[in-house]
């Protein structure tokens, strides 16, 4: 999905060699601190949690099995290929990498040379963020769906200084199912894709997005509401397509 950045954060896909002094805001907070080179980067535990969690949920079936992900259709990654990145330290670009993103374990995997057989994974730290294949990955506190509050990557589709719009992108796991008879149909283990969109509104901490028209028009104020409503008619955007929701809160920071 083709994503319309602000200009600060188009800035960002064009690094120039004095990376440094380009920024992005993380308007919500940072925790404090400055970049540790010794602690930012750890080994990769990836495969480690996957094979963990999946052995404790056939465990728990009853069933005792030897997983691996070469048994499952599909894969834990938005992109299984490492492309060449940037870091931030505190919104301060620091380093090129290569990198990508473990939807299933909410990581940020690294490399520090195309060909480097050494996998590392990003300190999981909101002072820590990236730009991979053109998305800009924050880690944030957020509210989920349920009303919880938890941490985790989310990238950013929409900027401005009053709406800002993420996407929580995620790899879930469908456990396969064998034909008991030969009328039935069998499924193979397999990753699926979940999307989820998070809204912060002045600064606040991002919150979950029900993909329902009433519910987004009530993210914005109330001063905004009637251009919204215009907005809605003459428009008509499904609220459940990211492109759509990307136009509609592009404009809305133009109110």
């Amino acid at each position: 999905m083709k994503k319309i950045l602000s200009l600060v954060l188009l800035a960002l896909l064009f690094v120039p060699d004095c990376i440094a002094q380009n920024k992005i805001i993380q308007p919500w907070g940072v925790i404090p601190g400055g970049f540790d080179p010794e602690k930012a980067f750890g080994n990769n535990p990836a495969s480690e949690f996957f094979y963990s969690d999946m052995r404790m949920k056939f465990a728990r079936m009853g069933e005792e099995v030897k997983l691996g992900l070469d048994d499952i259709e599909g894969t834990i990654f938005l992109n299984e290929n490492f492309v060449l990145g940037v870091l931030y330290d505190n919104g301060e670009a620091f380093k090129r990498a290569y990198l990508r993103y473990d939807a299933y374990n909410d990581e940020v995997e690294l490399k520090e040379s195309s060909d480097s057989d050494t996998v590392r994974s990003m300190v999981k730290n909101a002072v820590y963020s990236c730009s991979i294949d053109g998305d800009i990955f924050v880690y944030a506190d957020f509210t989920d769906k349920d009303g919880e509050s938890k941490k985790g990557y989310l990238s950013v589709l929409v900027t401005g200084e009053d709406y800002l719009l993420f996407e929580r992108r995620m790899k879930v796991f469908k456990e396969g199912k064998e034909a008991k008879t030969s009328l039935d149909n069998s499924f193979p283990h397999r990753f699926l894709d979940k999307t989820e969109y998070y809204v912060s509104v002045n600064g606040d901490a991002p919150v979950f997005l029900k993909t329902r028209k009433s519910d987004v028009l009530s993210m914005f104020s109330e001063e905004d509401q009637k251009n919204i409503k215009d907005y809605f008619k003459e428009k008509r955007p499904n609220v459940k397509d990211g492109d759509d929701l990307l136009n509609l809160f592009t404009y809305a920071n133009t109110l």
